[in-house]
């Protein structure tokens, strides 16, 4: 019996690859239905300055008033931060000398950056999502109001009423994030959590070109959690959808299953580029909220989840893409390849 059980965990252990499927059965998947509709998040006011979604990719585009070369755009300051050797004391200097020389731009961006960019807690062996700190390299906006949909699912979800939201620069390509992503094997012994469980549904890794939709790829993964005592696990039907929206990859995900309330979020991945047009890596934008039932979790935990899961995605891209060469392949307006490990049997 022994024998035959090992046989069997080898037999389920390996990467679960993707086939080419027609949207119908994409959608089996992936119920389109099941996206996050711009309506349920978008600010009734003040949209562009309060969601990132909206605020990320103007202030990318956006050039200033330049006193320095390195002053002129989102970009070129992250291409001297790069240059001056990329860590925090460099970061000080750079983010003091455009304080003086440029303060209106310094207003927009100084703080946005100071947060992507100071990722010391990252970086630390010991580093602990659940502890909210300025140096672990993301930036969190402000809770966003969970809109009544006007359409199912989401005009009958309950729970609690927030989003939130998150950036990170990542210094990798769309090739490094998406293998980091579904890099299940590693995503598994993330810090902070305590899956018991966390395996992509066999067959389920999905691509398809559509006519009025483009380029699809969709995928199911079973996932099942351990929660703080006195409650137990719960257990999560994750589905996951990229697509490219107006040249712009986003991943959906989302789940209908009986221990939550509602579970949905969105993330961008924005090309960041110097106003000469260098390619530096990409910022992504995740919005994201959930809602356990009879669990009483906070806000905080939603973003201690985050910060765990979107930390993880970019160290693991980043030595990712460093690893391959460094040289970038896919950096926006495509799906690249990808396929989702399945984590080894747990002993």
């Amino acid at each position: 019996m022994k024998l035959l059980t090992l046989a069997l965990a080898a037999l389920a252990f390996g990467d679960v690859q993707p086939r080419a499927a027609t949207r119908v059965e994409l959608e089996t998947t992936f119920p389109l239905a099941w996206r996050v509709p711009d309506e349920l998040w978008t600010p009734k006011k003040d949209a562009e300055s309060t969601a990132l979604p909206l605020f990320v990719p103007a202030l990318l585009a956006e050039r200033f008033e330049a006193p320095q070369p390195w002053m002129a755009s989102v970009g070129d300051i992250l291409a001297e931060h790069r240059k001056r050797g990329g860590d925090h004391t460099a970061l000080q200097v750079l983010l003091a000398e455009l304080e003086r020389a440029a303060p209106k731009t310094f207003e927009k961006t100084g703080r946005f950056l100071q947060q992507v960019l100071d990722d010391r807690a990252l970086r630390d062996a010991n580093w602990d999502p659940d502890k909210d700190r300025r140096d672990d390299g993301m930036y969190f906006g402000p809770l966003l109001e969970r809109h009544t949909g006007t359409s199912e699912p989401w005009k009958s979800q309950e729970g609690s009423r927030t989003f939130h939201q998150a950036a990170t620069f990542v210094r990798g390509d769309l090739d490094s994030i998406l293998a980091a992503i579904h890099d299940y094997d590693a995503t598994i012994r993330n810090p902070g959590t305590s899956y018991e469980k966390l395996e992509p549904v066999a067959d389920s890794l999905v691509r398809c070109d559509d006519a009025e939709l483009g380029a699809l790829a969709a995928l199911s993964v079973d996932v099942r959690s351990k929660l703080p005592f006195p409650f137990l696990r719960y257990k999560l039907d994750l589905r996951i959808l990229h697509a490219v929206e107006s040249g712009t990859l986003v991943t959906y995900v989302s789940s209908m299953g009986k221990d939550f309330y509602w579970f949905a979020g969105k993330d961008w991945y924005f090309p960041v580029r110097t106003s000469a047009g260098e390619w530096l890596g990409t910022m992504v934008v995740r919005l994201s909220g959930f809602d356990l039932v009879n669990v009483p979790d906070g806000d905080d935990n939603r973003k201690a989840g985050t910060r765990g899961s979107l930390g993880s995605v970019r160290k693991r891209a980043e030595a990712l893409f460093a690893g391959s060469g460094g040289v970038p392949r896919t950096v926006e307006s495509a799906i690249p390849p990808f396929v989702a490990t399945v984590p080894a049997p747990r002993k």
